[in-house]
């Protein structure tokens, strides 16, 4: 039925249908996604806090448990040191007499009645020899303590907790399987649940000569489990090691080991669930049974095979109830929305058509008002595409011309500058010769002087010359005249007559070296003369070269203050033809800029017509649609 409606309304022309068709699956895919998601998220929530609050529950069961039984060790590890069970195990193994043993039993029964009294928790406290005779014995009803006198004590030699004890080292200790009380050899009626605690004690050589024992009434644990808090459906069950009920809202299924009966939990739960429970430890099941089971171990001797286990057992439909109303809310709240909003949403679109139907006639009319106008825009606009084109391209031409001035006079200002160079270092090197040229007529000005002054001193040595030659010719003739006064003196002027030889001799030879200095003079002051004329011609020529050198001087200053004046009017000329081209090229940047609006102006004006014609044509559309 609803595919056919859907059908016909897909084939439906009419926009309001379609709108319809939309509103409706757009208020139902949603809705009920969100809805189905909701009740999935929510239902999983609620199922898990359900599942959590009966883990829980099994959990402080077995803490409850737990609560109990502490302490137990404790105190029978203490009871079997004090002073007066060592002194009944001394009397019985001495010569003491029994007057003896029976004050340490004396005290050991206070000792035990005392504790009793201040734990209501144990229902017999006892003292066993080695061969399991009750030595001393202390019962309680919970209230009221009795100490059994010798006459009522029993021997429990065969009773396994017995034998099991025996068999520790001292300091440890038997924990009992959870059972029913037997006095006599007889389980007690009404029945006693009692879990025994039990350590052998030795005397002082190491030698164990008995036990000491506590039973624990199990009930103080039990009635955690009997009396619990249970919601609709719920069990609440204690299970020992090997599956038998400890506690059971049927009393007929409890105690079958002691009562001979095989009401375990085999045979009410299949082998996989019963194994995985009684492997220890704490669980949760909700497979392979119409019940959610939740189990929590109870270990009071980790170190021995015995064991408890708490359970809780909760039929599926039970916990599950309050997912399965949700549900069937959430569900009627999902359908009650979409009944509410549909007729609105029909009414709604009913009105939207109508106004879909005066909008689009207005946008017909004005679709073709405005194509008008764009017609008109975009002859416009490809005008003013052609203009600003054609001045792009005479400023690129502008532009290339000042580039290429700018380019010219960036080489004329490299031309100028290497003129400048070229002067600045000729200015330098005439400036150089100039000194040069000073340096030299000092220098020629001082040979000059140094030139008279050597003509002065030559013509010194020809005068002394010349008076050493008339020395000589004087001395000569004294020798010659000494010559002439030696022959005549005769034998005794001979001595004289050597003497003024040799006197003549070396008055020769200064002729001689008179003569030789005198020539020597005349040759020295003729190169004297030459040089003071060569010396003199020096001067003057060195005199023209510094005026030359002086006006080349003024030359060069001259043609580089012009080069330095070139070479900055050439800058100032490229500064300005660069900032010329600059200008340009932003014209030519914006020209182009106002060519690429102008372009994409006439391609949207375009577009914008093309649009609009199609905004036309759809209006036209939606008016027969509507």
């Amino acid at each position: 039925m609803w595919a056919k409606f859907l059908k016909n309304l897909t084939n439906q022309k009419k926009l309001q249908n379609q709108i319809l068709l939309l509103l409706f699956l757009s208020s139902l895919i949603p809705v009920s996604i969100v809805g189905l998601y909701g009740i999935f998220s929510s239902s999983t929530a609620l199922s898990e806090v359900s599942e959590t609050k009966l883990e829980d529950r099994v959990t402080d069961d077995a803490e409850n448990i737990d609560a109990v039984l502490e302490g137990i060790n404790e105190d029978v590890l203490f009871l079997s040191k004090i002073p007066a069970i060592q002194g009944i195990i001394r009397s019985e193994t001495a010569s003491e007499g029994n007057q003896s043993a029976d004050v340490w039993v004396d005290q050991a029964q206070t000792i035990f009645e005392s504790l009793m009294q201040a734990k209501s928790q144990y229902m017999q406290l006892r003292f066993l020899d080695e061969n399991g005779q009750e030595i001393v014995r202390v019962d309680s009803d919970g209230t009221t303590t009795t100490i059994i006198p010798e006459s009522e004590l029993q021997n429990k030699g065969d009773r396994g907790y017995f034998v099991e004890t025996m068999k520790l080292e001292p300091g440890e200790v038997y924990v009992s399987p959870v059972n029913l009380n037997q006095e006599q050899g007889k389980i007690e009626t009404p029945f006693k649940p009692v879990i025994r605690y039990a350590t052998p004690v030795a005397d002082a050589a190491g030698t164990k000569q008995g036990i000491v024992i506590a039973n624990v009434f199990a009930k103080k644990f039990l009635r955690y489990i009997e009396d619990a808090n249970l919601s609709e459906g719920e069990t609440a069950l204690l299970v020992n090691a090997e599956g038998y009920y400890l506690s059971h809202p049927d009393d007929e299924k409890e105690w079958g080991f002691d009562l001979g009966n095989d009401e375990t939990l085999a045979k009410d739960y299949s082998d996989q669930i019963v194994e995985q429970i009684l492997q220890g430890g704490q669980g949760l099941i909700g497979t392979g049974s119409n019940e959610l089971i939740s189990y929590a171990t109870v270990d009071p001797a980790p170190n021995q095979p015995g064991f408890l286990v708490a359970i809780r057992t909760v039929p599926k439909s039970t916990i599950f109830a309050s997912v399965t109303a949700f549900k069937v809310v959430a569900t009627l709240i999902i359908l009650i929305s979409l009944a509410a909003v549909l007729p609105v949403g029909v009414f709604r679109t009913s009105q939207l058509a109508d106004l879909l139907k005066q909008i689009v006639t207005r946008i017909s009319t004005s679709s073709q008002e405005i194509f008008s106008t764009l017609e008109e825009q975009e002859r416009v606009a490809s005008q003013q595409a052609a203009s600003v084109n054609e001045t792009t391209t005479t400023m690129d031409e502008l532009e290339a011309s000042s580039r290429q001035s700018a380019e010219q006079a960036k080489a004329a200002v490299s031309a100028a500058q290497k003129a400048l160079e070229l002067t600045q270092g000729g200015t330098q090197a005439v400036g150089e010769t100039l000194e040069g040229m000073y340096t030299l007529e000092n220098k020629v000005g001082a040979i000059a002087q140094q030139i008279v002054r050597l003509s002065e001193q030559a013509n010194q040595i020809g005068s002394i010359s010349q008076l050493v030659s008339e020395l000589a010719n004087k001395t000569n003739m004294l020798a010659l005249n000494s010559s002439v006064e030696a022959v005549r003196a005769g034998e005794h002027g001979k001595g004289f007559s050597v003497v003024a030889n040799e006197i003549r001799k070396l008055a020769d030879q200064s002729q001689q070296s008179a003569d030789k200095i005198g020539i020597l003079v005349s040759e020295i002051q003729s190169a004297i003369n030459s040089t003071v004329m060569v010396t003199d011609e020096g001067t003057k020529t060195v005199a023209s070269g510094v005026q030359i050198a002086q006006k080349t001087n003024e030359a060069f200053t001259g043609v580089a203050d012009a080069v330095d004046k070139v070479v900055l009017n050439n800058q100032q000329i490229s500064l300005n033809l660069k900032q010329q081209v600059d200008a340009i090229q932003q014209v030519v940047e914006a020209m182009e800029t106002i060519n690429k609006g102008a372009k994409e102006t006439a391609t949207g004006i375009n577009q914008t017509k093309i649009g609009t014609q199609q905004l036309n044509e759809t209006s036209l559309e939606l008016q027969e649609m509507v």
